[in-house]
Parts: C-alpha cells; sequence; structure tokens
C-alpha cells in the first residue's frame, strides 16, 4: 500500500489549494495583505559585512606598520 493510498493526497497541496486566490476575491485578499518580512525585519547582514571589512583593512595596516617598524629597529 502506497502512503498516498494509506494517508491520503499530501498536506501541502491541500494548503496550496485552500490558499489559491479566487478571482472574485482579488481586492480583499490585497486591502488586507501584510508587508514583506524583508520590510518587517530587516537584516543587519550589511552592516556586519561592512564591520568585517573594516576590520580586515585595520589589521592589514597594523601589520604593514609593524613590519617598518620591526624593520627600522632591528636594522640598525
Amino acid at each position: 500500500m502506497s502512503r498516498v493510498e494509506k494517508f491520503g493526497s499530501s498536506r501541502g497541496r491541500r494548503q496550496h489549494e485552500q490558499a489559491a486566490v479566487q478571482p472574485g476575491n482579488a481586492t480583499d485578499t490585497n486591502a488586507e495583505a501584510l508587508p514583506p518580512r524583508r520590510k518587517v525585519h530587516p537584516s543587519s547582514v550589511q552592516k556586519v559585512t561592512k564591520w568585517y571589512y573594516n576590520l580586515l583593512f585595520l589589521l592589514f595596516v597594523c601589520l604593514v606598520a609593524g613590519l617598518f617598524w620591526y624593520g627600522l629597529r632591528f636594522t640598525e
């Protein structure tokens, strides 16, 4: 016996059919539509990326300055 025969059609398929917008109710659903999740909960990935690259740049500058200092101090 297959799963479909045992349990019936899939749940996702039923939910998809229930959520389908009927042509007569299109104006009602647009009035009650929620804003996209991206606007409600903005991501902080861009801020973290900016901090990461700034930190890498600062570490590189410190490395170059430290190597210059080391070279000048111990070559005399």
